[in-house]
């Protein structure tokens, strides 16, 4: 028989003995999170201001890769880039092991944080796991790999601004405040796909033991992938803050609010 004894804990939202602000931590999620669903969907739908400036040297994180561009699509007017992959990033974060623990504490409130009571609803529906709708977070490994490729092609995003067109023709290489915000998100956005649980399971994650040659290389990544995982939280935010400041900054130069300065290197 199991000597696990249950904690009395008052039922009813919200109901808890702690005395610390442990709301604060699921209010500033949620506030996050709505902001970033707000913000995203008026932008690609409603706030139609320019994506990019100076042909497309540099574009906003939120429609990169410009896929229409870059392949020459023929697409409707209303059609832009983020309507046709937007899908791919938010199915990568959708699906996070840390997104679910967010969206199951905020949203769901099941449970709002530890040792605090959930919604009487809550406790009659339960808490069934990946069944239902939620069996397509199975699906997180296969977004990793497309998370990859959109990754790639925005590294490719921060080579394109690092290269000037003048108006006699001349081509010149250097750097900008563009390049270096997108560089910066696309830092960020790597270190959040670098850190993921999945990415590390590719990483000897399938391996019973480690020794020598591959095996022993594979194991030592897998030790440094799980140390960036610990981290995983801080860098799922500052990748998706960083995405947002970087389109704000696009289309601030792109309306002629602010200027991107530049330095010339050849």
């Amino acid at each position: 028989m199991s000597n696990a004894i249950k904690l009395p804990m008052e039922k009813g939202f919200g109901k808890t003995d702690r005395i610390d602000k442990w709301w604060s931590q699921p209010f500033w999620m949620g506030f996050g999170l709505t902001l970033a669903l707000v913000y995203t969907a008026l932008r690609v739908v409603v706030w139609d201001g320019d994506i990019q400036y100076e042909d497309h040297r540099v574009t906003s994180p939120i429609f990169s890769p410009d896929v229409i561009h870059i392949f020459d699509l023929d697409t409707p007017k209303w059609m832009n880039s983020a309507l046709l992959i937007l899908w791919i990033p938010f199915g990568f974060r959708g699906t996070c092991y840390y997104m679910r623990r967010v969206y199951h504490r905020v949203f769901f409130q099941n449970p709002t944080a530890c040792v605090v009571a959930k919604p009487e609803i809550n406790y009659r529906i339960g808490y069934k796991g990946e069944t239902g709708l939620f069996v397509l977070n199975n699906l997180h490994r296969y977004m990793l790999y497309l998370a990859i490729i959109i990754l790639s092609m925005k590294v490719y995003d921060v080579y394109h601004t690092m290269w000037f067109h003048g108006d006699d023709g001349t081509e010149s290489f250097g750097i900008s405040v563009g390049t270096l915000v997108l560089a910066t998100e696309s830092i960020l956005l790597f270190m959040y796909v670098a850190s993921c649980h999945a990415f590390r399971h590719l990483f000897g994650g399938g391996m019973n033991q480690w020794r020598n040659g591959i095996s022993g290389v594979v194991g030592r990544l897998y030790i440094k992938i799980s140390d960036l995982n610990v981290d995983h939280a801080f860098w799922f935010w500052t990748s998706l803050v960083m995405v947002f400041l970087g389109d704000l900054f696009v289309w601030a130069v792109a309306e002629g609010m602010i200027s991107d300065w530049r330095w010339i290197i050849t």
